[in-house]
């Protein structure tokens, strides 16, 4: 019989992550046509619909695509668990974490099976965990198998937690008191080329309940793994790649893999309303068009919202907008949900006014709207899904953060990389006195993305054929994944 191998996947289940990650294994099944020598499982711990829906949905759709269409890929979904009655009092991400820690025992009876099961025929080449799922290389280092970190966000981010988790616990500094209470305006790190103010450093590591609970055990995850895989490519963040390799030579780091970059193309069940979204675009002229979106995730209260219609108004270009309802403010559920209708949250007579030049919905199929040749700007949160299928599509981008690390990302392509133009780099939608981006700005804003001879679109088109070129043969991701998939191979032999 002949030997075949197998790789564990272990997601964080939210939607970002979890469709970067079954793209992820795809490009491993097809690389080099080794659907006949290597299997992939997907251990899924599924959220209860009252905490997370969209992305139970999104789980059922996977499942039925992958057993169509990709049979070396199969989800297995874990047993339920009850890791803690007391949920409701819990931000989601608390409760994802609770609720991966109580599975590890049914992941290491899981793998255990399968090495018993086939009777030596299957060689595990190791478990890949997501950058939230580190909890997972305790089972791996348990069984003696090698473990893998998929980074969902970028090297810059990477590094400066790396270097956040060193001042932590090499040179015993409080790091979230320290940068969250910072005196001085701009700060000096070592992934970024550019000073980096101190507004812009993620709530992710400067709130000392999230950074200690949380993000620093990720951190500290990272540094027993075997490899970092990051979803990014050389040519966009060659400063923090050369930094990081850099910092390996006097630190004991995991060999990096900048194997990105990996796009969201996941299935989805809205063919009605990406047909019409689609069939819209299809109407209005090359480059005309500006896309607004915040993310599944993101959205903006009813103050702010009138503000963006009215800037958007005021520029006269066509728009495309995505505009979601906020959570409840008392809700643990933070995904936003759908408008009934429009009319109410919008300024009065605005959905009339721009009826031939607009169109609002509450959701579109992102990279196809970014791929179609009428889309010429993107109003962004800068989430790093969306900024890598901004860049592939070569659509520049307007940076209005809302979360996490959406503000160190909105720095990156402003400042960094001169690739986007700034609406904002440290809007919160966390901070409890946010002021209101104003009409004006906005208007500013959408008129200089949307310029068809600026700079930065000609930057964003040069960096489009770069990303197209490193996942190509020969191209700097083909070769970091051939890399991965050899050594994997060879640590098993």
């Amino acid at each position: 019989m002949a030997m075949k191998a197998e790789l564990i996947f272990i997601p964080w289940p939210l939607m970002g992550h979890l469709g970067q990650l079954v793209e992820f294994t795809k490009l491993i099944i097809n690389w080099a046509d080794t659907k006949d020598k290597l299997t992939i499982k997907i251990l899924i711990s599924r959220l209860p619909d009252s905490v997370d829906p969209v992305t139970n949905t999104l789980i059922d759709s996977l499942i039925i695509n992958s057993s169509e269409n990709s049979p070396a890929i199969e989800f297995i979904t874990l047993p339920p668990t009850d890791p803690a009655p007391e949920w409701s009092s819990l931000s989601r991400g608390y409760f994802i974490q609770k609720q991966l820690d109580s599975q590890k025992p049914h992941v290491k009876n899981f793998i255990q099976q399968r090495l018993r099961d086939d009777d030596d025929s299957t060689r595990i080449l190791g478990i890949v965990v997501d950058m939230f799922s580190t909890c997972m290389i305790d089972v791996a280092d348990e069984l003696g198998l090698p473990s893998y970190v998929f980074f969902t966000s970028g090297a810059a981010f990477f590094r400066l937690m790396l270097h956040f988790q060193e001042l932590q616990d090499e040179q015993d500094t409080d790091v979230a008191s320290k940068f969250s209470n910072s005196e001085t305006d701009y700060l000096e790190f070592p992934s970024f080329a550019n000073p980096v103010p101190s507004s812009v450093l993620p709530i992710v590591l400067t709130d000392e309940q999230l950074w200690l609970k949380r993000f620093l055990p990720c951190a500290r995850g990272y540094k027993r793994a075997k490899g970092i895989l990051v979803n990014t490519f050389y040519d966009l963040e060659s400063y923090a790649l050369d930094s990081l390799l850099q910092h390996g030579k006097t630190q004991k780091l995991p060999r990096i893999y900048p194997i990105g970059p990996v796009l969201n193309r996941v299935p989805n069940a809205k063919l009605e309303v990406q047909s019409m979204v689609i069939n819209w675009l299809h109407q209005q002229p090359k480059d005309s068009v500006i896309y607004i979106s915040f993310g599944s995730l993101g959205s903006l209260e009813t103050d702010q919202v009138k503000e963006l219609a009215v800037g958007l108004e005021r520029s006269g270009y066509r728009f495309l907008w995505v505009l979601r309802r906020p959570p409840a403010k008392d809700s643990v559920v933070d995904f936003p949900s759908g408008y009934d209708q429009f009319w109410d949250i919008l300024p009065e007579g605005f959905l009339d006014r721009t009826e031939s030049i607009g169109k609002v919905v509450g959701w579109a199929p992102q990279l196809n709207v970014l791929s179609h040749q009428a889309v010429g700007g993107f109003i962004s949160h800068c989430g790093w899904n969306s900024t890598l299928e901004s860049i592939w599509c070569g659509v520049p981008l307007a940076t209005w953060p809302l979360n996490s690390e959406q503000q160190l990302n909105a720095f990156q392509l402003v400042v960094e990389l001169g690739l986007s133009v700034e609406i904002s780099l440290d809007y919160s939608s966390r901070k409890e006195n946010q002021r209101i981006i104003e009409a004006h700005e906005i208007e500013r804003a959408v008129r200089m993305v949307m310029k068809s001879d600026s700079e930065i679109r000609k930057k964003v088109i040069e960096l489009r054929d770069r990303s197209r070129a490193s996942v190509d043969v020969g191209g700097s991701s083909y070769e970091a994944l051939e890399s991965l998939i050899n050594n994997m191979m060879l640590h098993n032999n």
